[in-house]
């Protein structure tokens, strides 16, 4: 089998020996699907080609093997690096390959979260999108999904291989499901989740609103709405063109109804900080909604140049009778959830009580305990508990940990949010984004009966909702007056809500 000509050598046949690699795991010989990547001495890449395997240049380039791969070489000494998803260790090994040669290279689990409860996904992902180079079914995407160690990828592509279920290539530990991307150039993108029947329209302008999409989906049965990718730009008022388009500028009304199950904080497509996008989420939890943090990619696997599933990635915690693709979106309903570029949270709680729940305190300045416990393939400088958007302490590591079980403790002043999340300096070949980073959904303490409110934040929501107020009215066209009335009803109606809220 000879290299894909996309990096055709000189070489002739004659120069080429056959090499032929496997991949177990370590544990229990199981024979693995992986992302890899061969270099030889010279700095060239090497792949099977497109009829037998999958190639992308981001990250450096990468393919994936299906259990194992055949491939000619160069005779001499080639570099292989592998990964699967975040529980397994990144291996990057020289092969000498003098002549026809075969490796069974065993890959070692860092941790199994399934038997803590804990499964992985990616909310946003695209298997059919414009500019694309690959013809993908959902067999492709369960490969793919497969290989970056994915419990559950979601395919929002609309009507393409829709079946209003988990498709038929779906394996226990693996599910592909179809579903939809609702974009509204004005009002921002939603990732429709699980859905049992399409939602209309799939883009719009100016009208529908984004919670009536919303409002259609939720007829769904179990169908989940997830605020994709909510800060695509910081220029609030381009809406002809992408990435201004894609940006959530209807999520602070939509919040006051509880239209939006939850927030991608984690995107390739979010501007800010190699896509890690706090900023909006912080500011809700502040006014008192309860919104799980998502990661949805947003990647388009059918183009060459994407980046692959599950760089950013959601882990739910399942606490009945094990995975399914149902059990899954009602955890991360439910906010049992972290999302991580790498770094795996094993435990996080405050006082016994793990994110999405709650915790209760009669009097303000009641000290709370808290736990809260890692596993990382790559070592983590710090993690740092917050609460209501700050930082209420940091347990720095030095020299760095990939491992930590740790207890802590804070006082609580007033009702609070509270999360973990872990930062380190971003090493290795799989790792998406600009630093290692992992964030938690938070524990909600209520102390006092009263409510989670930062006044600020309620400040700034009700001047967006002015800003996006102005913008309609500036660039706004609707084909009756009915609509533009509901339009700006609704907009009044959440600016008031906020306006009472900040003074």
């Amino acid at each position: 089998m000879a290299a894909s000509p996309l990096f055709a050598s000189s070489l002739d046949a004659g120069s080429l020996v056959n090499l032929h690699c496997s991949f177990v795991d370590a544990a229990t010989e199981t024979p693995l699907s992986v992302r890899c990547l061969l270099v030889d001495a010279a700095g060239t890449k090497w792949y099977p080609p497109p009829s037998v395997s999958f190639y992308h240049s981001a990250k450096g380039g990468y393919f994936y093997a299906n259990g194992s791969f055949s491939l000619a070489v160069p005779a001499g000494t080639l570099t292989l690096t592998m990964k699967r998803g975040f529980e397994y260790r990144e291996i990057s090994l020289p092969l000498m390959v003098t002549a026809d040669t075969s490796f069974v290279i065993r890959i070692e689990r860092l941790v199994s979260m399934d038997a803590l409860g804990w499964y992985s996904g990616d909310t946003h992902t695209h298997i059919n999108h414009g500019g694309g180079y690959y013809v993908l079914d959902p067999e492709d995407a369960h490969l793919m999904a497969g290989a970056e160690g994915l419990n559950i990828v979601n395919c929002l592509d609309d009507s393409y291989y829709f079946t209003g279920a988990p498709a038929s290539c779906s394996t226990p530990d693996c599910v592909v499901f179809m579903s939809e991307e609702a974009r509204s150039s004005s009002y921002g993108h939603l990732g429709l989740v699980g859905l049992k029947s399409l939602v209309a329209p799939t883009s719009s302008i100016w009208w529908p609103l984004a919670m009536d999409i919303a409002d259609s989906a939720h007829t769904r049965p179990g169908a989940l709405v997830i605020s994709a990718h909510p800060a695509s730009s910081d220029d609030f008022s381009q809406v002809e063109n992408w990435p201004g388009n894609g940006i959530a500028r209807e999520l602070p009304v939509d919040c006051i109804s509880r239209r939006v199950d939850a927030v991608d904080v984690l995107s390739y497509s979010n501007f800010r900080n190699g896509g890690v996008d706090l900023d909006m989420w912080y500011r809700l939890l502040n006014c008192g909604f309860r919104i799980p943090a998502s990661a949805g990619t947003d990647a388009a696997v059918n183009r060459l140049d994407s980046s692959p599933f599950g760089g950013f990635r959601t882990y739910v915690r399942i606490v009945d009778d094990g995975f399914r693709a149902d059990s899954w979106f009602e955890g991360l309903a439910a906010g049992r959830t972290f999302v991580t570029n790498g770094p795996l949270f094993t435990r996080f709680e405050i006082e016994g009580r793990g994110s999405g729940d709650s915790c209760f305190s009669a009097h303000p300045g009641a000290v709370v305990s808290g736990r809260v416990a890692m596993e990382s393939a790559f070592p983590i400088d710090r993690i740092e508990i917050v609460r209501n958007g700050g930082i209420a302490l940091t347990l720095r590591f030095q020299p760095p940990r990939s491992s930590v079980d740790t207890n802590f403790s804070l006082p609580l002043l007033e009702s609070s949010w509270i999360a973990a999340r872990a930062i380190g300096v971003k090493r290795g070949w799989i790792v998406a984004g600009d630093s290692l980073f992992a964030h938690t959904s938070p524990v909600y303490c209520t102390v006092a009966g009263l409510p989670i409110m930062v006044r600020s934040d309620a400040a700034y929501l009700a001047q967006w909702v002015d800003d996006l107020d102005l913008l309609a009215r500036t660039k706004g066209q609707w084909t009756d007056p009915s609509q533009s009335a509901r339009v700006f009803a609704e907009l009044a109606a959440a600016r008031s809500w906020y306006e009472e809220r900040a003074y």
